[in-house]
C-alpha cells in the first residue's frame, strides 16, 4: 500500500505543513508505522477506490493541482492520527534500562491535566478531519470521477437506508451537525428501526414509507407525514442512548456530555460524577425514545366507527324501580 506521505524525505514539508504545531526536527519516519495504521482507518471509512484515486492524483502533478481539495481532506485526518497515536509514546525515553523522563534545562514537563486536555483536543481535531473529509466527497460534482465511486461505497449507502437519511433529518430532532457522527450512529438508528418502529407499525407499513423514502415520492398522507417524524425522532432519542456507552465522547457536539478535568498533577483527578454522567445521558435519552414510541402507538390504534343505525341509546323498561329529583 503506497502512502500519501514521501517518508524517505527527513523534513516532510507536506506532513509539518498539515501539522502546524509540531517541532521542525520531527522525523517522518518516526510515523511510519503510525502513518500505515491511520491510512488503514481511513480506508475503513471511505473505500480503498477513493484511496487509490488519491494516490494517483499525488503521482500526477496536473491532478493533484486540480484535486488539492481533495488531496488535503485525505491527508489531513490520516496525518493527525498518527501524530496522536506517536505522541505518548515520544513523552518518555525508551531506553536499555526501561522508561526514563527527560527534561531539557530550557523545558518544563506539563502537569498531566495539560497532557489529557490535549488528548482530547487531538481525538476531536482527528474527528473534525474525518468529517472534512466526508463532506469534501459528498460535494463533488455529480459528473466528477470521485461522485460515483463515493456514491457506491459502504459509508455513504449506510445511512441512505434509513429514515434518518441526512444529517439534516437528525438536525430537526436534535443538532449533530455532523456525517461523520451520522455514520456512526447507524447501528444504533437501524437498532430502532428493527426493533422498535417495526413491530409497532407493521411491516407492510414499514416497507412503505421506506419504498417511497427511496423513491423521493412525496409523502402527502397527514398520518404518514405524522408518523414518519414520529419515526425520525424515536430513532434519533433511541439512536444517541445507544451510543452513550458504545462511542467516544469526543464525537459529540459541546454540551451533549460536560466533561470537566481537574488541574491537579494526575489523570485521575476528573469530576468524581464524570462515570455517572453517560448513563444520566443514556436514561434521558432513552426516556424521550419512549415517549416518543407510544405517541407512535397511539397513532396506529384503529379509528372509533359508530354506526348510525345502531342506537347507543335504547329504550329499557325499568318497570315500576326508578329514582326522581
Amino acid at each position: 500500500m503506497k502512502l500519501l506521505f514521501e517518508i524517505n524525505d527527513e523534513d516532510s514539508p507536506v506532513l509539518k505543513k498539515i501539522l502546524g504545531f509540531i517541532d521542525r526536527d520531527l522525523k517522518i519516519q518516526d510515523m511510519e508505522s503510525d502513518l500505515i495504521t491511520s491510512t488503514n482507518d481511513v480506508i475503513d471509512l471511505v473505500g480503498m477506490e477513493i484511496y487509490e484515486k488519491a494516490v494517483e492524483y499525488i503521482e500526477n502533478e496536473t491532478l493533484a493541482q486540480e484535486n488539492k481539495d481533495f488531496i488535503y481532506a485525505m491527508r489531513n485526518p490520516i496525518a493527525i492520527n498518527a501524530y496522536r497515536l506517536l505522541a505518548p509514546s515520544k513523552d518518555l525515553s525508551h531506553t536499555n534500562n526501561g522508561r526514563k523522563m527527560r527534561q531539557d534545562t530550557n523545558e518544563k514537563l506539563p502537569f498531566e491535566w495539560l497532557i489529557d486536555r490535549d488528548n482530547a483536543n487531538m481525538e476531536k481535531r482527528y474527528y473534525r478531519a474525518l468529517d472534512d473529509l466526508i463532506k469534501v466527497l459528498d460535494r463533488q460534482p455529480l459528473f466528477g470521477i470521485l461522485k460515483p465511486i463515493w456514491m457506491n461505497s459502504d459509508a455513504f449507502k449506510i445511512t441512505h437506508n434509513l429514515f434518518i437519511r441526512t444529517v439534516s433529518d437528525f438536525d430537526r430532532v436534535f443538532p449533530i451537525q455532523s456525517r461523520l457522527l451520522l455514520i456512526k450512529l447507524s447501528p444504533g438508528i437501524s437498532d430502532c428501526e428493527q426493533y422498535e418502529i417495526k413491530p409497532r407499525i407493521g411491516k407492510a407499513k414499514f416497507e412503505e414509507l421506506k419504498l417511497k423514502l427511496k423513491s423521493s415520492v412525496e409523502i402527502d398522507d397527514e398520518k404518514d407525514i405524522e408518523l414518519l417524524r414520529l419515526i425520525r425522532e424515536a430513532c434519533v432519542f433511541s439512536s444517541l442512548a445507544w451510543s452513550m456507552i458504545r462511542l467516544s465522547v469526543q464525537l459529540f457536539p459541546d454540551g451533549v456530555l460536560q466533561h470537566y478535568t481537574s488541574d491537579k498533577m494526575t489523570t485521575r483527578g476528573q469530576k468524581p460524577s464524570l462515570n455517572a454522567e453517560p448513563e444520566a445521558a443514556r436514561q434521558a435519552f432513552a426516556l424521550d425514545a419512549e415517549k416518543a414510541l407510544k405517541q407512535i402507538e397511539g397513532l396506529m390504534l384503529p379509528e372509533p366507527t359508530i354506526d348510525p343505525n345502531i342506537n347507543i341509546l335504547p329504550e329499557q323498561n325499568f318497570g315500576d324501580h326508578y329514582f326522581s329529583t
